[in-house]
Parts: structure tokens; sequence; C-alpha cells
């Protein structure tokens, strides 16, 4: 607004001025400060000027005032020419602190700009760190919420097989749902003994912590059991009760699939799958030994009972085949005496292996009291019983017992099922006074009732 004013002065001046000059009504020694100075005042602002160039500028305007008023010096002249330079003098002097205040002005708000602008590249720098926080936030929070759903589930299973299951769909679920990833949880034999040549887990209970590999084929961890193969490999410990008992193996086709964060999540998985795996090795244990003899694995005698009247009924329903055969170590007690009831344990434990490997699967093996094992044989006639007992009994005394190497014999009795069987007490008596029967005839032999 001001330099249109300052600009917009000289023209109205050169209106006026030729007016007073032919009415007379201005005289010489005013024409410089009315027609010079807008003139002056143009050119300032018109052309950029610097101090030295300014300095040349006014004193040669001042020369020419000074011409123009020389003829009226003894008038006055001299005190108006003067004031009209002192004048002159001031006006650029303000204007000079004006532009250079103004300059000042301009280059603060230039500083300012150039703040704003380096303010605003770092909130945008901030605001991308922000948004790639809060991605791995939601990240975080929806693998983590996945991890106790996981972890609800998980403590549900009591089977190792179903553990084994629900963890390889959840890990699964876990990774966007990749087909391609294979996913092993690999128990050992006993803790802290991987199995011979497994090489991950030899590295993983020396060293008792998770590693993530970017490259198969680069990693000498694993040579021989990824020999050729490209991708990546994520493996972490199996741990209970301070011991490694396996490794959760994560594996897929991309090279670098995963970071630091998915290896630190993946190990999260292994301590949670540890403690379930934990729990149903213990449950597994525990119904064993609710229902297993401790020293010869055996089923235990109530165990017997229920299953005597489960396949007695299912026999007499059918009309099929039901046999049973108690044996007994023949001489028991003298080896005790003689050798120890530790031998003795290990003897009764023998025979008990040779027994289970000499019959089906389908048969109930049990220890039925002392030193007597009891066979159910579901779907068996008695003749074919009689030959499996005589069969144990000629191998049990072909093997010698423990590092002594003891030899010892059996004896055992033979009964089965009849259609005037009215219990399955009676098939037990049957069988009982076979054993005896045996006995009585010398021992080391089998007697069908």
């Amino acid at each position: 607004m001001l330099s249109v004013f300052i600009q917009s002065v000289p023209y109205v001046i050169a209106l006026v001025i030729p007016y007073l000059m032919l009415t007379g009504e201005m005289t010489p020694q005013f024409y410089f400060p009315f027609f010079g100075v807008p003139i002056l005042f143009l050119s300032y602002f018109s052309i950029p000027m610097t101090a030295a160039g300014m300095f040349i500028f006014a004193t040669l305007v001042g020369t020419v005032g000074l011409i123009f008023s020389i003829g009226s010096l003894a008038t006055g002249g001299p005190f108006i020419f003067l004031l009209q330079m002192g004048w002159l003098w001031y006006i650029f002097w303000k204007a000079q602190k004006m532009i250079e205040a103004k300059d000042l002005e301009v280059q603060k708000v230039q500083e300012k700009i150039e703040n704003l602008e380096i303010g605003v590249q770092d909130l945008e720098q901030k605001r991308k760190e922000l948004e790639e926080l809060c991605h791995g936030l939601k990240e975080k929070i929806y693998r983590y919420t996945q991890l106790r759903s996981f972890t609800d589930d998980l403590s549900s299973y009591l089977q190792i097989e179903e553990i084994k299951r629900q963890t390889k769909d959840s890990i699964r679920r876990f990774f966007s749902r990749e087909t391609d990833l294979e996913i092993s949880l690999n128990l050992f034999p006993l803790p802290s003994s991987p199995a011979k040549g497994d090489e991950i887990g030899e590295w993983i209970v020396k060293h008792r912590i998770p590693f993530l590999v970017g490259d198969m084929s680069q990693d000498p961890r694993l040579t021989s059991s990824h020999s050729g193969k490209k991708g990546s490999f994520i493996a972490a410990p199996l741990e209970r009760e301070n011991l490694i008992m396996g490794t959760l193996n994560l594996e897929s086709p991309k090279l670098k699939r995963w970071k630091e964060e998915d290896l630190r999540f993946f190990s999260d998985i292994s301590n949670i799958v540890s403690l379930v795996t934990t729990n149903a090795l213990f449950y597994e244990k525990i119904e064993s030994l609710a229902v297993r003899d401790s020293l010869t694995g055996l089923f235990v005698r109530y165990r017997f009972d229920e299953r005597l009247e489960e396949e007695f009924f299912r026999s007499k329903i059918n009309k099929s085949d039901l046999s049973l055969i108690i044996f007994d170590i023949d001489h028991f007690k003298r080896v005790n005496d003689a050798w120890g009831h530790l031998v003795g344990d290990k003897i009764l434990h023998n025979v008990a292996e040779i027994i289970v490997t000499q019959t089906r699967t389908t048969d109930f093996c049990s220890r039925y009291g002392g030193e007597e094992i009891a066979v159910l044989m579901p779907f068996t006639s008695k003749e074919n019983a009689y030959l499996i007992a005589d069969r144990i009994r000629l191998k049990v005394m072909a093997t010698p017992m423990g590092k002594e190497k003891i030899y010892v014999t059996i004896s055992g009795g033979v009964s089965s099922r009849t259609p005037d069987m009215d219990h399955s007490n009676i098939l037990i008596e049957t069988a009982d006074r076979a054993l005896y029967k045996a006995k009585d005839l010398g021992r080391n032999k089998v007697n069908l009732q």
C-alpha cells in the first residue's frame, strides 16, 4: 500500500507544479523540493542501490538543487537550501532504515518458513514412525490375543498326538495361514538326549536357545538334515524340568521369511507347548501308574478284573472263544534267597517282557499275584492257548536272565470258557487248578484243564 502511494505522488505533483509556475505562485528555490524529491523517491523505490550508490545519487540530487536555487541565495535561498538538503538526507536515512527493517523482517520470516519446513519434515518422519509403531503394536496385540486363545485351547489336550495336531494348526494360523509351511514337534527318546544324527536337537541341547536361519543352504547346523534345501528355518527348545525334551521347528521355502520379532513370538509358542507337553507326559505317566504295574509294566490286577468281566460278557453274548493262561515262576523264593530281591525283581521283569513279546496285541497281560502273570486271550480256543503257553514256557527256559545269566522255568495253567460257565470266576478257578496240577506234575509244564 505504501509503495502504491509513493509511486502516485510524482504524477499528482507533475500536474500541480506547471500550474504554480505559470501563475507565479512558486519561486525557483521551491522547484527542487516539490519537483525533484518525488522524482528521487520514484527512482529510489524503482532501482536497487548499494549504500555507496545511494550516497553518490543523493549528492548529485543535492548539486542539482543547489544549481536551481543559486539565483535566490541573496534573498534567503541558502537557508531554504540547507533545509531542503537536511530534509532530503533525513528522508534517505529513514527510507534506508525502513528497508533494512523490512529486509530483516523478511529474513526472519524466511527463517521461520525454513524452520517450519524442517518441523513439517520432522513431523512427517515421526508420523511414519508412529504408523509403523502402531502397525507393529496391532500385530503384537493380534498375535498375543491369538496366543492366549491357543493356550486355552491347548491346555484342554492331554494326548501328545492331539497337542502336535493343534500346535501345527495354530502356528499355520499365526503365520498368515501359509500352506507351504512345514511344522514339526520332535520329542527326544530321553530328556536332553536327541536321536543320533539330529543336528538341530544336538545344537539346541548344547546352547538351550532358539535360532533363526534366513537361508538353510548356507547354515552349517542344517547341512545334513536339510541338505540342498533353500528357505527359512526356526527352531526352539521344548523344556521340561530344566531339561530339553525336544524341539519345535518351523520351515518355509521363502528366503529370509522371518525377522527377530517372529523368532521371539515363536519362542513364546514353544514355551506354551513345553508346559502343555509336560502336563501330557505327566498325565500319561500317572495314568500308566494307575493301571500298570511299576515293576513289570503289565496291567494291574483291578484292570485285569475289569477286562475279564468285559471279555467274558462279550464271549457269552457272541458265543466266541475266550481263554485264560496263568503263569507262575518256579521256585521263585529260592531265587530271591540266593540272589537277593533286586535280582529277583529283574528276573520277574524279564519273564514279563518275554510273555508280552510272545502274545498278540489283542491279548491282555496282567500281573495277577506276586510272581503270577495272567494272560487273557479273546477269540482263542483252548488248544491254541495251550500252544502259545507252551511256546512261552520254552522261551523262558532257554533265556538267561540278567548279568548273572540265571535260568528259570515257569509253569502254566490254561482254561477256556464253556457254554455252561455262568460267571468269570469259574474261568479263573479252572486256570488255577490247571496251574497247580502243572506244579504237582513237577513244574516247568503247561497243563490244560
